[in-house]
């Protein structure tokens, strides 16, 4: 069942991702790590991140420009206009209590962490956050993580802003000099795959958000499920603990095609 919603604004964050505000008709109440459907009528409909959710029914999803659905709305959704969502759906974050947490995210995988920093913050955890980027113009939200985090360690390939490197080279630099009981990852599952060895190696819990091709969202198609457990990122997923993404065959190796066939990860 489609919840209507409303656009009261819309911005580009980079050339090629963009954030929309919504007002909901209804509260449907997210927990961080969820996502919703976006319908899109005669054109397609796409899983998205919660990127906040503030008060009881406004909520912000942040859009990269990558595909049919995606170009559609950066070019034609604007402010005022409707939109139809359904959701939210599958399992999300543990959201621990008075823990020492690390984020790392890449890229758009910002999106969930801001949602999942504020619950964190609201159970008196300590958090600190590595965000990666390939350079200076890929960067965004950086602001909003610094009025939220201890310490942001910012992280690009090219070493155009911040640290020169990745995410996953902030993060072990960061757990040389503290002692974490959680870490939550977002972003490119190459990347994610490093941070779950890392984090598995040094004994440390870890949590990843994956990213599927998803048809309906509500673990019926199969469109999503992983090799050879069986898991469905939508239902049981998208957010899976390192032990049991340890056991996945296609983590950081491929994903399905909408036909079915395996599509190597790059």
């Amino acid at each position: 069942m489609y919840i209507r919603g409303r656009i009261v604004k819309d911005k580009f964050l980079t050339f090629s991702v963009k954030a929309y505000e919504i007002e909901l008709e209804k509260d449907i109440m997210p927990k961080p790590g969820q996502f919703v459907m976006l319908w899109v009528p005669g054109v397609g409909e796409i899983p998205l991140s919660v990127a906040q959710y503030i008060g009881n029914r406004l909520m912000e999803l942040v859009i990269a420009k990558v595909g049919k659905v995606t170009t559609y709305i950066h070019e034609k959704f604007k402010s005022g206009m409707r939109v139809f969502i359904r959701g939210p759906y599958g399992n999300g974050f543990t959201v621990l209590k008075k823990a020492k947490c690390l984020i790392v995210a890449g890229g758009c995988g910002l999106a969930p962490m801001l949602y999942l920093i504020d619950k964190l913050i609201e159970q008196k955890c300590t958090v600190d956050v590595v965000l990666g980027f390939k350079t200076r113009y890929d960067v965004f939200y950086v602001d909003r993580f610094k009025e939220l985090g201890r310490r942001v360690l910012i992280t690009t390939e090219d070493g155009s802003m911040g640290v020169k490197g990745t995410a996953v080279d902030g993060m072990i630099r960061l757990l040389e000099e503290q002692e974490y009981d959680m870490v939550y990852t977002c972003g490119k599952e190459l990347m994610m795959v490093s941070v779950v060895k890392e984090c598995l190696k040094r004994g440390i819990r870890v949590e990843a958000s994956l990213e599927r091709y998803m048809k309906c969202g509500i673990g019926i198609c199969g469109s999503c499920v992983l090799d050879p457990l069986g898991l469905r990122v939508c239902k049981d997923g998208p957010v899976f603990s390192g032990e049991i993404l340890s056991k996945v065959e296609d983590f950081g190796k491929y994903w399905r095609n909408p036909d079915g066939s395996k599509r190597a990860l790059s």
